[in-house]
């Protein structure tokens, strides 16, 4: 499969996962760019998409033209005609 996961921990201390826990929960959690969320969606529709369908998805996000495209990668060795 064509997915490659980079896991790394959220916190670099349990001291600071339990901080912003109590943050969270006081409704103190700062507020996301929405440009990264934007980012996060994408990501994860194109991960659902090779997980149901197979193969390598990619995504293009174009803020000034207002377009988020997720389009299945052509196979390596198969010509593409528009």
């Amino acid at each position: 499969m064509a997915i490659h996961h980079q896991i790394r921990p959220r916190y670099k201390t349990r001291n600071e996962e339990i901080v912003a826990k109590l943050r969270g929960a006081a409704g103190a959690v700062a507020p996301l760019d929405p440009r990264i969320v934007i980012k996060r969606k994408a990501a994860e529709i194109s991960t659902a998409m090779a997980l149901i369908h197979g193969g390598d998805w990619r995504v293009h996000i174009d803020h000034e033209a207002g377009l988020v495209a997720i389009a299945k990668a052509p196979v390596s060795g198969r010509s593409e005609t528009l």
